[in-house]
């Protein structure tokens, strides 16, 4: 035990990749509000149709959801403050635990409209809280009084990114389990069905691959394939970069 708190305290190993998903992740918040913002009125104000679920949060503050929504612009606003700071890095982990709030309040707003990703995203920024993604991106890397800290800061940077890291393949792990269990995606047509609706008709290709067997067969065990072995072989640094073009070309697609 004592080599593995040491081993994780001698450097933080996500000082890399952890302020580009950072930024990455309050470039897709402000990408969601935007598209968003001409149906504020109907999702989140007082007129909306959706009844939203008690948030723990307001109810620990003996706050009512709809007052929230009296004032939904004020809450607006400082969504978008603390989205722009945590993007620069301003405010450290502080900043991320008021995004994780406010992120949770407007996703109970709209419940209705979540899906997978919103879910994920939100245990992201929960891991973000202590995560160390300061040294890059930011107005200015995050500072320790002594070496102590600096050791318990990588520990616990290290431990959240990890576990981070393992939440995405459990996430893939999962979700290829449940295809497999799905007629659709068992008998290889899945992708026949979600490139051939017409919600889904997001180029002019779409009805031209769905006529090749032979795409709809590949792209179907394939997705299953990637998020199958994902889990395994991201862990190792032979298999680490393919994996990561292939879900990256997955999500793409």
């Amino acid at each position: 035990m004592k080599n593995f708190i040491n081993q994780f305290s001698q450097e933080n190993r996500f000082s890399f990749y952890a302020p580009f998903f950072r930024v990455f992740i309050g470039l897709y918040l402000l990408k969601d509000i935007i598209i968003t913002w001409n149906f504020n009125g109907l999702l989140y104000k007082g007129d909306s149709f959706l009844h939203p679920d008690p948030a723990a949060i307001l109810d620990y503050f003996n706050l009512d959801t709809g007052v929230m929504r009296e004032y939904f612009e004020i809450f607006m606003f400082s969504y978008i403050l603390v989205i722009l700071l945590f993007l620069f890095g301003i405010g450290k982990r502080y900043t991320a635990i008021l995004l994780f709030i406010h992120l949770e309040l407007i996703q109970n707003f709209a419940w209705l409209t979540l899906n997978g990703g919103d879910n994920l995203m939100k245990f992201v920024v929960l891991y973000y809280i202590f995560i160390d993604s300061y040294n890059r991106f930011s107005i200015k890397p995050l500072q320790f009084k002594n070496e102590e800290a600096k050791k318990f800061s990588n520990f616990i940077s290290n431990l959240a990114g990890y576990s981070l890291c393992a939440h995405f393949c459990l996430v893939y792990f999962v979700s290829a389990v449940h295809k497999i269990h799905a007629d659709v995606w068992f008998n290889g047509v899945a992708t026949y069905y979600v490139l051939g609706s017409e919600r889904f008709q997001g180029t002019s290709w779409n009805s031209i691959l769905v006529q090749s067997g032979v795409f709809v067969t590949l792209s179907t065990y394939g997705t299953i394939l990637i998020e199958l072995i994902y889990p395994f072989l991201i862990w190792f640094k032979k298999t680490k970069y393919p994996m990561m073009v292939c879900s990256i070309l997955l999500h793409s697609g």
